[in-house]
C-alpha cells in the first residue's frame, strides 16, 4: 500500500530508536486520560452525584496545572533522570490515598484534598518526550523544522490515541469488574511507562547550567514570550474534554450501560487520531500561522453543532466531527510554541499547554456537571459553543498579530 504521508513518521521514529521513548511516554500519560473519568465512576459507584464527581475530577486537573510548570521546570534544570523517581514516587502515594478515602468512605472533602495530590504529583510526560524530540531533532533549516513539527504532531496524535485507549478501558472494567480495578489499571500502566521512560537516560536531555546568549530568564524562562497568548486557545479545548466527558458519562446512565461512555469518547478521540496523523504530515511544510489559522477556522465551525445533539447517535456523529478538528489546533499550537521557545526552557514551554488544558476541563466539567445534575443529560453541551468562540477569537488575535509583527520585519 502506498501511502507517503507515513514516511515522515518512519524516518524520525528510526533516529537513534526514538519510538522507545514515545512509546513509553504514551503508557507514562495514560493516567492523564483516566485519571477523571476514573474518580468520577469511583464517586458515582459511591452513589454521590455528578457534582461531587466533577468537583473531584476537577481538584486531579486543578493540582496538574498548578504543579505541573514547576514538575517541567525542575526537568529543564536538574534532569528528568532525576525528577523523574520523585515524581513517580509521589503519584503512586497520592493516587493510593485517593483510593483508600473514597473506597472507606472518608469524609468527602478528603475526596477532593487527595484527588489534588494526584494531580499536583502527576509530571507532564507529553512534555518530556516532547522535549526529548526537540533535543533529537536539533537542526535549524527547514527540514529540521519539518522534523520537529511531525514529532510534535505524532506526539499529539499519541495524546488523542490516551483518549482512545484510555477511556473506553476504565469504564469497560468497570462495567465488567468495578470502577476500583479501572481506576488501578489507569494509574498502573502510567507507572510503569514512567520508569520506561526513566530507564532511557542517553535520550533525555542534560540541563545546560549556562544560559546560551539571549536565552530567557527569570519570568520568561517559565513562560515564554509568545506562548500566553496561546493559552486561551488551550483552554477552549479544554473545555470542550470536560464537557464531553460529562455529558458521555450521563448519556451512560441514561441507557443503562457504563460502557457507553467509553465508546462515545472513543469515537470522538478516533476522530482526532486521524486528522491529526494526517495534518502532522501534510501540513509540515506550511508556515506556523497557515496551521493556526486553518485549524482554528475548522474548530470554531464544527463545536457549536453539539448544542443541538439530542441523542447517542447524534453525539457520536458530532464527536466524530469534533474530533477530526481537535488535534490540528492542539499541533499547530505546540509546533508555534516550539518556535518561541529556548531550548533550555522547552519542557517547561511545552507544559503551560496541559495547565491551559486543565482549566478548560476544570470549568467544563463544574459547568456540564451542574447542567446534568438539574436533569438533563445533555444540559451540559452549551459549553461547546462557547469553547468555539473562545478558540476563534484565539486564533484571529494570535494570527493578526504575529502576521503584523512578520510584515514589519520584513519591511
Amino acid at each position: 500500500m502506498h501511502l507517503p504521508f507515513i514516511r515522515p513518521y518512519a524516518a524520525i521514529l528510526g533516529r537513534d530508536r526514538a519510538w522507545r521513548f514515545s512509546a513509553a511516554g504514551w503508557f507514562a500519560r495514560l493516567a492523564r486520560s483516566t485519571a477523571g473519568i476514573g474518580t468520577i465512576l469511583l464517586i458515582a459507584a459511591q452513589g454521590q452525584s455528578y457534582a461531587v464527581g466533577g468537583a473531584a475530577s476537577g481538584a486531579v486537573v486543578i493540582g496538574s496545572a498548578l504543579a505541573g510548570p514547576f514538575w517541567s521546570r525542575a526537568s529543564d534544570r536538574l534532569g528528568q533522570t532525576r525528577v523523574l523517581p520523585v515524581a513517580l514516587a509521589a503519584a503512586a502515594i497520592s493516587s493510593g490515598l485517593l483510593l483508600l478515602s473514597i473506597e472507606l468512605g472518608l469524609a468527602t472533602w478528603t475526596w477532593m484534598v487527595t484527588a489534588f495530590l494526584v494531580g499536583a504529583s502527576a509530571i507532564d510526560a507529553g512534555a518530556l518526550v516532547r522535549a526529548r524530540w526537540v533535543h533529537l531533532l536539533r537542526g535549524d533549516d527547514p527540514t529540521g523544522a519539518a522534523e520537529r513539527h511531525t514529532a510534535l504532531a505524532f506526539e499529539a496524535v499519541l495524546d488523542e490515541f490516551t483518549f482512545v485507549i484510555g477511556p473506553p478501558l476504565v469504564t469497560i472494567i468497570a462495567a465488567a469488574a468495578n470502577p476500583v480495578a479501572g481506576f488501578l489499571v489507569g494509574v498502573g500502566a502510567s507507572l510503569l511507562g514512567g520508569v520506561a521512560l526513566l530507564l532511557q537516560r542517553r535520550t533525555a536531555p542534560v540541563p545546560d547550567h549556562v544560559p546560551a546568549p539571549g536565552a530567557a530568564t527569570g519570568f520568561r524562562a517559565w513562560l515564554p514570550a509568545g506562548v500566553l497568548g496561546l493559552l486561551p486557545g488551550y483552554i477552549g479545548v479544554g473545555l470542550i474534554f470536560g464537557s464531553v466527558d460529562l455529558t458521555a458519562v450521563g448519556i451512560s446512565h441514561d441507557v443503562g450501560t457504563t460502557a457507553v461512555a467509553g465508546i462515545l469518547l472513543a469515537i470522538l478521540a478516533v476522530g482526532s487520531v486521524t486528522s491529526g496523523f494526517l495534518f502532522g504530515s501534510l501540513a509540515a511544510t506550511w508556515s506556523p500561522l497557515r496551521r493556526l489559522a486553518v485549524s482554528g477556522a475548522l474548530f470554531a465551525v464544527v463545536m457549536p453543532w453539539f448544542a443541538v445533539v439530542g441523542s447517542p447517535l447524534g453525539f457520536a456523529i458530532v464527536g466524530l466531527c469534533a474530533g477530526l478538528v481537535t488535534t490540528p489546533i492542539l499541533i499547530a499550537s505546540s509546533s508555534l510554541i516550539e518556535t518561541l521557545a529556548d531550548r533550555a526552557n522547552i519542557t517547561v514551554a511545552m507544559s503551560w499547554p496541559s495547565v491551559a488544558l486543565s482549566v478548560g476541563v476544570t470549568i467544563g466539567a463544574a459547568l456540564s456537571g451542574a447542567a446534568i445534575d438539574s436533569g438533563h443529560s445533555y444540559g451540559g453541551l452549551w459549553v461547546p459553543p462557547l469553547a468555539a468562540a473562545l478558540v476563534a477569537g484565539a486564533t484571529l488575535s494570535n494570527v493578526l498579530v504575529r502576521g503584523r509583527r512578520a510584515a514589519a520585519s520584513a519591511s
